[in-house]
């Protein structure tokens, strides 16, 4: 019974991932002109499919089987049970929230009240790479916008129009692949306790993500971000999702989950530095800084109070 209540509360999970990262995963293909609603929500879906398929399965003990040996069936309900509340609750709230960081937050929280092993080091390993993962993604953001604008200079007004537009399809494309393998492998990883699932399983937790960007996307905090902070072109969209696509794929081959917010806030940085754009919304900007040490943070006591109960 314990098992098919967790499966349930990770396909909740999924549907919420489709919902917070919306924005993300859709938004800025429209937000930039070059694609409408349903091609975004095309290219979104079978960039997903696509990731959870060929490299899901490298998150599946991402958490049970690293930061814990093996987590009970306690740790894994609070866990996943936490992160849904915490995401939905900030996001109605328009707060922001990394979706990755609330799992591992509740994740080593209910680890830690329900005294089994936790690997402090690994926790150590994932932080570091959450801090430098911004960073990073500004420099390759930079880079990316400067090698592209270079390409295309010599191009005229429709050729340039036209490569603007497939060049957004194209990092709209796998910055859905890399998501889909990182965050939907981490939820199916975690929901399943490290343990392979079925192909019918695995379209169930797309399907759900997918759903989840219908059914509620674009709206409360999912769209910070992507439409508020930063107006970028097209070119700056594409260099964006190309450093944050190398960062959470680099993450993906450690096992590490990556929070897509921090990648694309960094990139929209470094390729916005390129032409001197400013912060349009320096209060949205500090807030998010803010939440990637609030929210696992909060995740993490949360967990911890529920599980001993």
């Amino acid at each position: 019974m314990v098992s098919e209540v967790v499966f349930v509360l990770g396909i909740v999970l999924a549907f919420v991932f489709g919902w917070n990262n919306s924005s993300f995963l859709i938004g800025n293909g429209e937000g930039s002109g070059s694609l409408a609603p349903r091609e975004a929500l095309v290219v979104a879906t079978a960039g997903l499919l696509l990731g959870v398929l060929l490299e899901g399965s490298k998150m599946l003990k991402s958490l049970s089987g690293t930061i814990t040996p093996s987590a009970s069936d306690q740790v894994v309900f609070t866990a996943l049970l936490v992160s849904i509340g915490v995401t939905v609750a900030l996001s109605l709230l328009r707060l922001p929230v990394s979706f990755s960081m609330a799992i591992v937050g509740a994740f080593a929280g209910a680890v830690y009240g329900s005294s089994q092993p936790l690997d402090i080091a690994r926790l150590e390993q994932v932080a570091a790479f959450w801090f430098l993962a911004p960073i990073l993604a500004a420099v390759l953001a930079y880079l990316f916008y400067w090698i592209i604008v270079r390409s295309v200079s010599n191009l005229g007004f429709l050729a340039l129009d036209g490569a603007s537009r497939y060049g957004v399809i194209l990092t709209s494309l796998v910055i859905a692949y890399v998501l889909g393998a990182n965050n939907i492998g981490l939820i199916y990883g975690v929901a399943l306790n490290g343990s392979s699932p079925s192909e019918l399983e695995v379209l169930l937790f797309v399907f759900a993500g997918v759903l989840g960007m219908v059914a509620l996307g674009r709206g409360g905090i999912a769209g910070t971000v992507g439409d508020r902070l930063l107006a970028l072109s097209p070119l700056g969209v594409v260099a964006t999702f190309a450093s944050s696509s190398v960062l959470i794929w680099f993450g993906t081959q450690l096992a590490i989950p990556i929070s897509i917010s921090q990648c694309l806030m960094g990139g929209m940085f470094g390729a916005a530095i390129t032409k001197q754009l400013s912060v349009v919304n320096s209060r949205l900007a500090a807030e998010n800084i803010a939440s990637w040490l609030a929210v696992p943070v909060g995740a993490f006591l949360l967990a911890l109070l529920l599980v001993q109960f």
